[in-house]
């Protein structure tokens, strides 16, 4: 027997509660990581009365994961291992213009925080959805706002306040090295970086970026990333792509140059500290995982 399709899921940021929201009760989610890993997550997860333990690995680009119902019990002793990496919501399955749709409502510090997400058949009637008004910005594919990431980091900044920054490095000789560009002003060696797209994830902007700024194909570890905050205020989502080219002609090469250099040179270049410290940590890193 052929196995039915995946739904096409688009996830929004809600901005009020529709009406009918008003009428369901809703079940109360949390869930807590107490590994948390770019290879690995084992997590805890209470929905309801029902508490279960979950294993999920990576392999080859593929995730392989398993679920485990436990008792009430041996989840409360285990809790405690989640300290600060928590998320808290109520869930509410319902539908809308007959479509069905998946409402959390965040609480504690990830509070007002509301997404939503709705279900599609196919991308044809995914493409011919248009949002209400309640809806806000689409975060369909921004990392950011999956559970773990959100456990982890906080609820996302607002729209303008996070960028996708891209570390393209290669080995020499046994010695990391990795590739700069100039800001748009010219006087500063940074990262190729630029903000979130839509309709785009967070991956396809970091390659995009590499490509468009640095000049520069190669392999992305999407299983790698981090965070920081930059100088300017803005959040930095960082991620590692091993070089295969170096483009002779690229989008951007008459408003930028570029440069290969050694990490220890590169860390002495870039004049934003915490970006600085980003870069030292992703090439902790990749020496760690021998990328």
């Amino acid at each position: 027997m052929k196995k039915p399709s995946e739904p096409i899921r688009r996830k929004f940021i809600l901005l009020t509660s529709p009406p009918s929201l008003v009428r369901l009760k809703g079940v109360e989610l949390e869930e807590g990581f107490i590994v948390s890993s770019s290879l690995r997550d084992l997590r805890l997860r209470r929905s309801g009365k029902s508490y279960l333990i979950s294993f999920r690995e990576k392999q080859k680009s593929l995730f392989h994961s398993k679920e485990i119902k436990m008792t009430k019990s041996n989840f409360q002793a285990l809790w405690p291992f989640t300290e600060g990496k928590r998320i808290k919501s109520r869930r509410y399955l319902f539908r809308l213009k007959n479509r069905k749709v998946k409402v959390d409502r965040f609480s504690a510090e990830h509070a007002p925080l509301q997404l939503i997400e709705v279900f599609f058949p196919t991308l044809k009637a995914s493409r011919a959805f248009k949002k209400p008004s309640f809806f806000g910005e689409e975060v369909t594919g921004c990392e950011a706002y999956d559970a773990e990431e959100m456990a982890l980091h906080g609820v996302p900044e607002p729209p303008g306040m996070c960028q996708i920054g891209v570390l393209p490095y290669l080995m020499k000789r046994g010695k990391l090295q990795v590739l700069l560009v100039t800001s748009s002003s010219g006087n500063r060696w940074i990262i190729p970086k630029g903000h979130q797209e839509p309709e785009m994830t967070s991956h396809e902007v970091a390659m995009m970026e590499a490509v468009e700024e640095g000049g520069v194909l190669g392999t992305l570890h999407q299983d790698l990333h981090l965070r920081c905050q930059m100088a300017n205020g803005r959040f930095l989502q960082l991620y590692a792509m091993k070089i295969s080219k170096l483009l002779n002609s690229w989008p951007e090469e008459r408003l930028r140059l570029r440069r290969l250099v050694p990490l220890a040179e590169a860390l002495e270049l870039i004049d934003d500290p915490e970006m600085a410290r980003a870069v030292r940590r992703m090439a902790a890193e990749l020496k760690e995982k021998k990328c």
